[in-house]
């Protein structure tokens, strides 16, 4: 099991794998289209639009190669860290026992590395149906993404029907606001690559964490189940959270619940007690002290909020605010001098309005929720110069402070990997 606040760290580590990728697209079709703005013929376009969305298409297929294999690497990482950290957590409510070593366990070892492979099997597929928000409101693939936008703000300009300033805002509107998107070709569907990412990996994360328990459970003889606890819960786990279960009745309660314990941003886990050893985590009292503090909750701007409504509204603050910075990304990247100062000062708005909502909410700014890519220190220069840490390594350790080195895929299985501080 993990702790809620190391649930946490790994889905915003998560979120941020997607970081490089989301960068280069939108800088490489901004500075596209902002190129074919500048063409002052129709012919001249055409030949532009068949030397350089070529050339684009091509070093697109690169980059995205290289900046998967980075991502790879980090994936492999949170799920090895994750196993790890999970496992020595089960563990250590049973002194009396003396457990495996996590390296020296084959079964885990074989269990965290199908885990691994999976979930970059999934990341691969998810990027192979990226896609864009075009001018007119259409998700499309990438290809035909930056025809449509470099079509449109050529076509702008030399009809007349806006300024290159103006067309070029026109043509790069919803790649700011909408980002990097993850297409279903068949229903259309669409939703962000950060959060389709996100999702991805959190579920398997979530369903291998369960499988550790459940080693863990059977090696050390457990005939039951605690779920953990947490202030501000949503109120569908808020009942269940802080309590014991044999195995029967707990594998019941899962089973029933809409979102399982660990998955869909759940921030709750079970692990495995021997009923009548283990001591719950928390009285009912304290349990009952996290159920009212919630219901009482905060009242901001004459309004109130529950304790769990309240971190939502924090959530899409930060959502805002990285939607806002990938505005000035788009501003920097097109040289919009004008509505790159437009842009930062509701950057600044956005960031004020966070700051005081948390503060009067009584909630913890967290910072690195609202990063962007591409804001701030360049992400790709970060992911050059990681090192086996991983990139995502400022975020993560703080949370869990031992980790592994994730094997890489010309280890086999059961493998011990090695460890450092």
């Amino acid at each position: 099991m993990l702790t809620a606040q190391q649930t946490a760290a790994l889905r915003d580590a998560a979120y941020q794998i997607t970081g490089p990728i989301t960068e280069y697209l939108i800088q490489d079709i901004v500075r596209r289209v902002a190129a074919a703005g500048q063409l002052t013929s129709t012919a001249q376009y055409q030949v532009w639009r068949a030397q350089q969305l070529g050339l684009s298409q091509r070093q697109l297929k690169k980059e995205l190669r290289r900046l998967l294999g980075l991502s790879h690497r980090e994936i492999r990482r949170i799920m090895y860290q994750s196993a790890q950290s999970g496992y020595e957590l089960n563990v250590s409510r049973f002194p009396q026992i003396q457990a495996v070593r996590f390296e020296q366990n084959a079964v885990l070892q074989r269990i965290v590395s199908a885990a691994v492979e999976l979930a970059e099997a999934d990341f691969t597929n998810l990027t192979q149906t990226l896609g864009m928000v075009d001018p007119y409101g259409s998700a499309l693939p990438l290809q035909d993404a930056y025809r449509s936008c470099t079509d449109f703000a050529f076509k702008q300009v030399i009809t007349g029907a806006a300024s290159y300033t103006e067309s070029v805002r026109q043509a790069t509107r919803n790649l700011a606001v909408k980002g990097v998107r993850v297409i279903d070709y068949e229903s259309g569907a669409h939703t962000s690559l950060e959060a389709a990412v996100r999702r991805n990996i959190m579920g398997g994360l979530g369903l291998m964490q369960e499988q550790v328990s459940q080693i863990v459970h059977d090696q050390l003889g457990c005939d039951g189940w605690e779920i953990t606890a947490h202030a501000n819960s949503a109120p569908d786990h808020e009942p269940i959270q802080g309590r014991q279960y044999p195995d029967g009745a707990y594998q019941a309660l899962n089973s029933s619940l809409v979102r399982r314990i660990g998955t869909l941003n759940c921030g709750h886990a079970a692990f495995p007690i021997i009923l009548g050893v283990n001591r719950p985590q928390y009285t009912p009292e304290e349990l009952e002290k996290f159920r009212t503090d919630n219901e009482k909750g905060v009242v901001v701007d004459g309004v109130h909020y529950t304790g769990y409504q309240a971190t939502q509204m924090q959530r899409k603050l930060e959502r805002a605010i990285r939607a806002q910075k990938r505005k000035v990304m788009v501003d920097e990247t097109a040289g919009d001098k004008e509505k790159l100062a437009q842009d930062k000062t509701k950057l600044t708005i956005l960031r004020q309005r966070y700051a005081e909502f948390s503060k009067a909410a009584g909630l913890r700014t967290q910072y690195e929720r609202t990063e962007a890519a591409g804001f701030g220190e360049k992400a790709s220069r970060s992911l050059a110069s990681s090192s086996d840490s991983g990139i995502m390594g400022a975020n993560v350790p703080r949370e869990i402070p031992k980790m592994i080195e994730a094997p890489t895929p010309a280890q086999e299985p059961g493998l011990q990997p090695k460890r450092y501080l």
